[in-house]
């Protein structure tokens, strides 16, 4: 099986990473990069954190996430989702700048202005690349946005702050939208089939690795396959199986590209019969042998 960590919480990561930082609330962090003297690379093991973060780089170091690999230059956004494989390079000195936020779903539930619209954001984009790419005069939006987020976390006596810091993380979604998105989206905000759509991609991201028949899904959505699939086609084009398949592929994609466990290995750990029925459908779907992908 790939060696993996898996933090399912924040101050546990926090930890491991050599962070130190007081977490003041137990669901949300933000932490300025510049303030820490050690990035730890947690040992060159990749790893999945089981909560949402949101990186502002004005200045990074090589990183992995998924089967994307980002240099670490120039002025950059992520958001990264739950479940997405991370892994970077402990060897080297990198000068690095920017703010990282830390937070669970929850902390976005119980946000003060309004019910919580996970399409709305650009966290619902679980497979695709993270990376916002910002002008000058973005980078300076949001490094003053950030200033005020890290400030107003550190007034611990300051009752007010958790709804504060809520309401600028909206703000921070809005303005990547803005840049991510430059042409104005129109329609409904929300809807029954969105829903259901944002629901299972989450359930896609968490639980492809082992699960890819679609009545599963359909099951913890207390739907019938028939509405749920229809649903899914409906709202993206492609058929919930369709989109659990190209999952399994991302994620064997990403185990062949950050870590150096063998094919059996990473079949194994994918839950398919053997080695032999992985490649296959693999090759498949990915149009190349899982050898040939690890190579290119």
């Amino acid at each position: 099986m790939p060696v993996i960590n898996n933090y399912t919480d924040i101050n546990e990561f926090l930890t491991a990473s050599d962070i130190d930082i007081q977490m003041r609330f137990r669901d949300f962090v933000i932490f300025q990069w510049d303030d820490r003297k050690i990035y730890n690379c947690l040992n060159d093991i990749p790893y999945r954190n089981h909560f949402f973060e949101i990186t502002f780089q004005q200045n990074g170091h090589p990183v992995k996430l998924d089967h994307y690999n980002f240099s670490g230059e120039g002025n950059k956004l992520f958001f990264v989702n739950p479940y997405r494989l991370q892994s970077c390079d402990a060897d080297g000195t990198y000068s690095v700048n920017g703010f990282t936020i830390l937070f669970t779903p929850e902390f976005l539930h119980t946000a003060s202005m309004g019910h919580y619209k996970q399409q709305e954001v650009p966290l619902s984009n679980y497979f695709s690349n993270p990376e916002i790419v910002l002008t000058e005069k973005a980078t300076a939006g949001f490094t003053e946005l950030f200033k005020k987020m890290s400030e107003e976390y550190q007034q611990e006596d300051n009752s007010f702050s958790r709804s504060i810091i809520q309401h600028y993380l909206q703000i921070v979604f809005l303005l990547a939208q803005k840049y991510a998105e430059p042409e104005p989206v129109t329609g409904p905000v929300a809807n029954r089939p969105q829903e259901i759509y944002n629901r299972f991609m989450n359930l896609v991201q968490q639980y492809s690795r082992q699960q890819s028949g679609v009545r599963f899904y359909a099951d913890k959505m207390h739907l019938t396959t028939k509405h749920l699939s229809s649903t899914i086609k409906t709202i993206s084009g492609m058929t919930a199986l369709q989109i659990i398949h190209n999952a399994r592929i991302h994620h064997a994609k990403s185990l062949l590209r950050q870590t150096s466990s063998t094919i059996s290995e990473i079949a194994d750990s994918l839950h398919f019969e053997n080695p032999d029925y992985f490649s296959a459908f693999f090759k498949k779907h990915a149009g190349i042998n899982p050898l040939k992908y690890r190579q290119s």
